[in-house]
């Protein structure tokens, strides 16, 4: 029995797997590097590991376009006798994809919250499932998902810091503009280069109408959001025009 970073049971064969696995977890949740080229890696180490297959089709779906639900269930098919050996919640996690690539977003969203009933420290389950309730407009589990889990989650654990931005996130879609600027802020104290706490804490500025601030905010960590492997730079470098359009400076 092999766990993974967050004291998850995984079914592995190959122990040398887990390195680029927890790479692929990591390049996700930073919007940084290319968390599926590390996923195909992990599987070439051990093609019988069922979390990396699951994880895959689940990053597939979150590229939301339709070309690549195909790509998803074609990972779960060629994954699917290791899917079939592998825990309950690994078996989920390629349930939920399967689901939203056949176009079930709803109860592909369903099957990741049981996931999190069980196992919060889920970073795959939690950071799919918040990005399917901001592409459906879910603004309540988009704060309420996150604080559901929180309890379960620690500075000691990896990841806790992106936990903190997306429950920032969360909490802005709800109007709780300074407890979502406040989460914001503590989960850029432990890592700079979360870069949708800074997208939650430019959105709370932009809707306090503080501009100029909102602009310094972004300027100033230019350096940690707008890398050139950062996949989420654009959507901040546009929440920056947002700040010059509202100085009518086009």
């Amino acid at each position: 029995m092999q766990h993974d970073a967050r004291g998850l049971v995984v079914t592995i064969w190959n122990d040398s797997a887990l390195e680029p696995f927890e790479r692929a977890i990591r390049a996700f949740q930073t919007y940084r590097g290319d968390p599926l080229a590390a996923l195909d890696e992990a599987l070439s180490r051990d093609p019988d590991f069922a979390a990396a297959a699951a994880t895959k089709a689940l990053v597939l779906m979150t590229l939301f376009e339709r070309r690549f639900a195909d790509d998803a269930l074609a990972v779960l098919d060629r994954h699917a006798a290791a899917l079939a050996r592998a825990t309950p919640r690994e078996q989920a996690l390629g349930a939920a994809a399967a689901l939203m690539a056949r176009g079930q977003w709803q109860a592909g969203a369903r099957e990741l919250e049981a996931i999190l009933v069980e196992h919060p420290r889920d970073a795959v389950a939690l950071q799919v499932a918040h990005l399917i309730d901001f592409v459906r407009g879910d603004a309540l589990n988009l704060r309420n998902r996150l604080s559901r889990v929180l309890p379960h989650w620690s500075r000691e654990i990896p990841g806790y810091a992106y936990v903190l931005g997306m429950h920032a996130f969360g909490l802005e879609e709800c109007n709780q503009y300074p407890q979502a600027e406040e989460a914001g802020r503590r989960a850029l104290e432990i890592a700079r280069d979360d870069c949708w706490a800074v997208h939650a804490v430019a959105h709370v500025m932009e809707m306090q109408g503080r501009v100029d601030e909102g602009m310094a905010w972004l300027e100033d960590r230019r350096a940690d959001w707008a890398t050139p492997d950062n996949g989420f730079a654009y959507h901040n470098a546009w929440h920056l025009a947002l700040f010059h359009l509202d100085r009518d400076d086009h």
